[in-house]
């Protein structure tokens, strides 16, 4: 009898959920829902549920790759290219028998010697944790490749590490060396203006088991390339060969797999991405041009908050830690100055994204970028041509308080203007460009 009525109970049970549970789906369809539409809800939700474990899955495993860094998935050896570490060399040659202790006295020389050999140890170890050196006869290329997360908004380390990526992107020591695989690529411009310090010197000597020469020309170039916004794939490399050959070489990188580890894959980059020759300069330039305004407009949010910092959820944020709680438990300006991160990502990606399909919006070459955005903010004109809003304080301010709202302001980047010219200046006969990319 104990049983009978254990299983009875289930069977009540099971009614009135199931009661309930149509009873909420039928609420859903304003009472219409029949029975054979109820089974397809549980059918629907079921591969939902489905969907959402596969997607989890997914996730865990994207997050795996992410640490496990890029360094797997750059080209092994083949008939062309040869691969080695960097330790695989005498890498300590030059820090032994170069001329950079040169001008140091007999008596200091040889500890200068000795602890110029650990240096170069320990960064040779460092490097080749993201990096190899390719070989192919007497050309050499060094390929590394880093993995830059995003930074948190709620710390006061991650505020500052964003301002300081804003000033440094604003710096134009490159030019365009080519689109490859969606992904702009720049060169270090050598020239009476720019010159690699001895550092870049004396690495390139590490890297070649060589002796550093000071008076010569350097002998090798430096390539430069980011897939992302923030949440960043680095791409750099140190070369003396050739540029078609240093382009061929690029061109056979798996940027599919590269792009597939962002959060937010990037529009654009692909193993088969193809522009045209004549236009790879300008797109470059423009891509530069439209990753250093979002990158800019990120500085600008994070110094907002900083300068409104709450010393309450400073504070919160400071002890949580203590509790096993993550330190950015807390809104670092307690809730007054929103993010707006997500804003940016889907903005950057959108002007990409219109970049590559050459359908970039036409503005006043005076407005630029940022006078686009913020004007969206001073409120739409109606047919009298009558503001809606109070003009771009309240635009401003409304855009960076916190809000109920879901709904963000339409985003403008801008070919031409101030927007993405400002970001190159022409020394001579070569143009210099803000580093920038995918």
């Amino acid at each position: 009898m104990g049983a009978l009525r254990f299983i009875g109970f289930l069977l009540i049970a099971a009614v009135v959920v199931t009661g309930l549970d149509y009873y909420q789906q039928d609420k859903k369809s304003e009472g219409t829902l029949s029975f054979s539409g109820y089974l397809t809800t549980i059918n629907d939700r079921f591969d939902l549920y489905q969907s959402e474990l596969a997607a989890e899955d997914q996730e865990r495993e994207r997050q795996q790759r992410w640490r496990a860094g890029g360094k797997a998935l750059l080209p092994a050896s083949n008939d062309e290219w040869t691969r080695r570490a960097i330790v695989d060399a005498d890498f300590t040659l030059d820090a032994r028998e170069g001329a950079l202790q040169d001008n140091i006295s007999e008596a200091a020389r040889p500890l200068a010697k000795k602890v110029a050999v650990q240096k170069t140890e320990q960064l040779a170890a460092k490097m080749d944790r993201n990096s190899w050196v390719y070989q192919k006869g007497d050309h050499t290329i060094w390929l590394q490749v880093l993995f830059k997360n995003n930074a948190n908004s709620n710390t006061l380390a991650g505020n500052i590490a964003v301002s300081v990526d804003a000033v440094q992107s604003s710096k134009s020591d490159y030019v365009p060396f080519g689109i490859i695989g969606g992904v702009a690529i720049f060169q270090f411009a050598q020239n009476n203006y720019n010159v690699l310090r001895v550092d870049d010197r004396a690495f390139w000597s590490m890297i070649t088991a060589s002796k550093t020469d000071l008076n010569g020309p350097p002998g090798f170039e430096v390539y430069k390339g980011v897939i992302g916004l923030g949440e960043e794939i680095r791409f750099q490399a140190y070369s003396d060969a050739p540029a078609e050959k240093v382009r061929a070489f690029l061109t056979g990188l798996d940027y599919d797999s590269f792009n597939a580890l962002l959060r937010r894959p990037v529009p654009g980059i692909s193993n088969g991405s193809v522009v045209n020759p004549e236009d790879e300069a300008e797109l470059a330039v423009n891509m530069a041009g439209v990753r250093s305004e979002f990158a800019k407009l990120r500085g600008e949010i994070a110094r907002l908050r900083l300068n409104n910092v709450d010393g309450l959820a400073l504070l919160a944020n400071t002890m949580s830690r203590q509790y096993g709680l993550p330190n950015d438990t807390f809104d670092l300006t307690g809730n007054k100055i929103s993010s707006a991160d997500d804003m940016v990502q889907i903005g950057y990606r959108k002007g990409l994204s219109d970049l590559l399909e050459g359908e970039l919006q036409k503005a006043e070459t005076d407005e630029g970028f940022f006078g686009s955005l913020f004007g969206g903010f001073q409120g739409n004109k109606d047919a009298t041509g009558t503001k809606e809003s109070a003009g771009l304080l309240a635009g401003f301010k409304s855009f960076f308080q916190a809000s109920d709202s879901d709904q963000a302001p339409q985003i403008r980047v801008t070919k031409g203007g101030t927007g993405s010219i400002g970001e190159c200046a022409s020394k001579g006969a070569a143009k210099r460009c803000t580093l920038g990319g995918g």
